[in-house]
C-alpha cells in the first residue's frame, strides 16, 4: 500500500472513530457507543503502526479540547473521568489486534480470537482505570461487583454484536479488494 493510501485510510478511520463516538446511548457513568466497533475495525483494516497513529491521534485531539469523545466530550479534564481508561486502552488494543491479524491471517478463528483479546484488554485496562478514578480520585468506594455491574456486564451483548459487525465488514472490504 502506498504512503498516500495509508495516510488516506488512516484519516478515514480516524473520522469514522470520531463519528462513531458521537453515536451514544447514556447508561450511567459509561455510555454505550460505537467506539469499540470503530477501533476494532481500525485494527482489522490498518497495519499496527497505522492503528497506533489513528488511535493516538484520537486521544491527542480529544485531550487537546476537540469535542470528539462520547457525548461531545473533550479537553484535559477528560483524563479525570472514570471512562477515560477505556479510551486509553484503545491504543494498545488496536495495535495488538492488528498485529495478531497480521501474524495469524484473516481466518474466522483469527478474527474471533482477536476480538476476544481486544475486548479483554480494553476491559482490563478500562476497569482498572475506572476503579482507580472512582475509588481513589473521586473517593466513591465502589466494590468489585458494583464496578462490574456498571462498567462491564451491561456491555457484553452489545460488544459481541459490534465485534460481529466489525468482522463482517472487514471481511467484505478485503474480499472486495478495497483494503489490503
Amino acid at each position: 500500500m502506498t504512503q498516500t493510501r495509508n495516510l488516506t485510510l488512516t484519516g478515514l478511520m480516524l473520522a469514522m472513530l470520531i463519528i462513531c463516538s458521537q453515536i451514544s446511548i447514556p447508561l450511567g457513568p459509561v455510555p454505550i457507543t460505537l467506539q469499540t466497533f470503530a477501533v476494532l475495525l481500525i485494527a482489522y483494516l490498518l497495519k499496527p503502526k497505522q492503528a497506533f497513529i489513528c488511535t493516538s491521534l484520537y486521544l491527542i485531539l480529544g485531550i487537546a479540547g476537540l469535542p470528539i469523545f462520547a457525548n461531545a466530550g473533550g479537553g484535559l479534564q477528560s483524563i479525570t473521568l472514570p471512562t477515560f481508561g477505556f479510551l486509553l486502552a484503545f491504543i494498545p488494543a488496536s495495535v495488538l489486534t492488528a498485529k495478531y491479524i497480521e501474524l495469524f491471517g484473516r481466518t474466522s478463528r483469527s478474527y474471533m480470537i482477536s476480538a476476544l483479546l481486544f475486548h479483554s484488554l480494553v476491559y482490563l485496562l478500562g476497569l482498572l482505570y475506572f476503579t482507580w478514578i472512582m475509588n481513589g480520585y473521586l473517593g466513591k468506594q465502589m466494590h468489585l461487583w458494583q464496578i462490574l455491574s456498571v462498567a462491564f456486564l451491561p456491555f457484553i451483548p452489545g460488544d459481541c454484536l459490534k465485534a460481529g459487525m466489525a468482522i463482517y465488514l472487514s471481511r467484505r472490504l478485503h474480499q472486495a479488494g478495497l483494503v489490503e
